[in-house]
C-alpha cells in the first residue's frame, strides 16, 4: 500500500507551516544556548523525533521540507564549532537518507515499479556515483585512509537525492512550498549573520549555508524583475536586500563577487527575454560593472594609508582588488599548482579520493589536506579527465535544461524560478574555481533539489508539446 501523501493545501496551512519552522528554529537555538554541552546529542534526537512524527502522520512533502530545515536552519554556533567534523555532519544528515528510504518503499509498492527509466539529469548522477565508488573502493583496498575516502563519497552520494525528490514531489505547489521554506531559512540565516556581525564585528561567522544565499538572491532578483504586483515586488525586494546583506556580512569575498555575477546574468537574460537587449544597454552595463572594481581599488589606497584593526571590510575589499597581495589567495594558488601536478601524473583516472596535499611554501602545518579550494581542479586531481568530464556533463545538462524551461514556459513562477536557478548555479560554478562548494558541503542537497525541480518543469513542457503534436 502506498503511503498517503498529505500536504499543505491552502494559505492557512502555509501560515501554520511557517510558524512551525520558526518554532523549530527557536527550539534548536534554545537547546544550543542553554545546554551547550548536550546540544549535539539533543539536536540529533530532536531531528530524529521530528522525522518519526512526520512519517507517522504521512506528510511526505512536508517531511522533505522540514528535513531540509532541520539540516539547514541556522545553528550557526553549532555549525561554527563542528564545521569540519564529519561525524557530526554524517549523523545530522541521517534524516535526509530517510527520504531515500521512504521513496524506495513508495516506489516498490507502486504499480509503475518496473517502468524505471533514468531521466536527463539522473543519468550523469548515476555515472558519477558509480565511477567514484569504484575509485573509492580501490583506494580503500590499497590501504589509503578509509575515513577520508568515505567522507568524500558521502558528499558525492548527496547528489543521489535527485531520485527521491523527483519521485516524491510530483506537483508544482509542493516545490513552491519547499522553495518558500528555503527562502525563509536564508532570511533567518542572513539575520543571524547580520546580528553576529554587529555584536562581534571583527570575527567572521560563516557556515556552509552561506552557499545558499547567492542562489536565492538570484531567484529573488528574477522575481522582482518579472513580478507586476507592487506589494509583491516590495516584499521580494525586502527579502532580497536582507539575503544580499547576509552574504555581504559573511565577509566571504568570493560570495561578494559571485552574487554580483549572478545578478548580472539574471538582468541580461531578463532583458534578452523581453527583446530589450541593445548594444547601448550592453555598453553602459559593462561600464557600470567596472564601478565596484574601481571603488575597491580606491578603497585599497585608503586602507594602505589609514589602516585600522577595525577596518575588516575595507581589508577584505582591498584583497579583492589586489589578490596577489592576499595570503589566502596565494595559498589557494599553491595547492592548485600541486593538485595540477598530481593530475598530470595520472590524467585519465586521477590520483583517487585517498590522495592528499600538504603546504610547502606556506608551511602553516603538516596536516594532510584531502580537499582544495577549487572544485573543478579537485575533479581532475581525484578523478582525472573522466571524473572532470562527468561532473561537467551533469552541470552542462542542467544549464541546457534550465534554459530550455526558462525560454519555453508560460507559467509566471516557473519563469522567474528557472532564470534565478540557472543564474545561481552558473554563479556557483564560477565560485567553484576558488571553492570546494560543488563537492564538500551539504549544499549538494540543494543542488539535487534544484535538479529535480528543473526535471519536473521540463517534463511538463515536453508533455504539453507532445499533446499539441498529437492533436495536430
Amino acid at each position: 500500500m502506498i503511503l498517503k501523501v498529505n500536504i499543505i493545501e491552502d494559505k492557512y496551512d502555509l501560515f501554520l507551516f511557517i510558524i512551525l519552522m520558526i518554532v523549530n528554529v527557536l527550539l534548536q537555538l534554545v537547546i544550543i544556548l542553554k545546554l551547550p554541552n548536550y546540544s549535539l546529542g539533543l539536536l540529533i534526537g530532536y531531528n530524529i523525533l521530528l522525522s518519526i512524527i512526520i512519517v507517522y502522520k504521512s506528510y511526505i512533502n512536508s517531511l522533505i521540507a522540514l528535513l531540509l530545515i532541520a539540516n539547514f536552519i541556522p545553528l550557526l554556533y553549532l555549525n561554527n564549532g563542528f564545521h569540519y567534523a564529519f561525524n557530526y555532519e554524517l549523523i545530522t544528515a541521517a534524516p535526509l537518507f530517510l527520504i531515500i528510504i521512504i521513496a524506495t518503499f513508495q516506489y516498490i509498492s507502486s504499480e509503475s515499479s518496473l517502468a524505471f527509466k533514468l531521466s536527463y539529469l539522473q543519468k550523469p548522477v548515476i555515472y558519477i556515483v558509480i565511477y567514484f565508488t569504484i575509485i573509492g573502493a580501490v583506494n580503500i583496498y590499497s590501504g589509503q585512509d578509509s575515513s577520508w575516502v568515505i567522507q568524500q563519497l558521502f558528499h558525492i552520494y548527496l547528489y543521489l537525492l535527485i531520485f527521491p525528490f523527483t519521485y516524491l514531489i510530483d506537483k508544482k505547489k509542493y516545490y513552491l512550498v519547499i522553495f518558500s521554506a528555503l527562502l525563509i531559512i536564508a532570511t533567518i540565516i542572513s539575520f543571524e549573520y547580520i546580528l553576529l556581525n554587529q555584536v562581534i564585528f571583527n570575527f567572521r561567522f560563516v557556515t556552509f549555508q552561506s552557499g545558499f544565499l547567492p542562489i536565492l538572491s538570484g531567484v529573488l532578483f528574477s522575481f522582482i524583475l518579472f513580478e507586476k504586483e507592487t506589494l509583491r515586488r516590495i516584499g521580494g525586494t525586502i527579502l532580497f536586500l536582507i539575503i544580499t546583506a547576509g552574504a555581504f556580512v559573511t565577509l566571504t569575498r568570493t560570495l561578494w563577487v559571485v552574487t554580483f555575477i549572478i545578478l548580472v546574468i539574471v538582468w541580461f537574460l531578463y532583458q534578452k527575454s523581453k527583446g530589450k537587449l541593445s548594444f547601448t544597454k550592453v555598453f553602459f552595463s559593462l561600464l557600470v560593472l567596472l564601478i565596484p572594481l574601481i571603488m575597491m581599488k580606491d578603497l585599497s589606497k585608503v586602507t594602505q594609508t589609514n589602516s585600522s584593526p577595525n577596518n575588516i571590510v575595507e581589508t577584505r575589499a582591498q584583497s579583492v582588488a589586489n589578490p596577489l597581495e592576499d595570503t589566502s589567495f596565494l595559498m589557494r594558488i599553491e595547492f592548485a599548482y600541486y593538485a595540477f601536478q598530481r593530475f598530470l601524473e595520472s590524467p585519465v583516472i586521477g590520483k583517487g579520493l585517498g590522495d592528499y596535499l600538504k603546504y610547502k611554501v606556506f608551511n602553516i602545518s603538516d596536516k594532510a589536506n584531502y580537499y582544495i579550494d577549487n572544485s573543478w581542479l579537485y575533479f581532475l586531481w581525484k578523478g582525472g579527465l573522466i571524473g572532470f568530464l562527468l561532473f561537467a556533463w551533469l552541470y552542462l545538462r542542467f544549464f541546457k535544461s534550465s534554459y530550455f524551461v526558462f525560454t519555453n514556459t508560460t507559467n509566471h513562477a516557473t519563469k522567474y524560478l528557472s532564470l534565478g536557478l540557472f543564474a545561481g548555479i552558473l554563479g556557483l560554478c564560477f565560485l567553484a574555481v576558488l571553492s570546494p562548494i560543488l563537492i564538500k558541503y551539504k549544499t549538494n542537497v540543494l543542488f539535487a533539489l534544484i535538479f529535480a525541480y528543473i526535471e519536473f518543469e521540463k517534463s511538463i513542457i515536453c508533455s504539453s508539446v507532445e499533446i499539441k503534436k498529437t492533436k495536430i
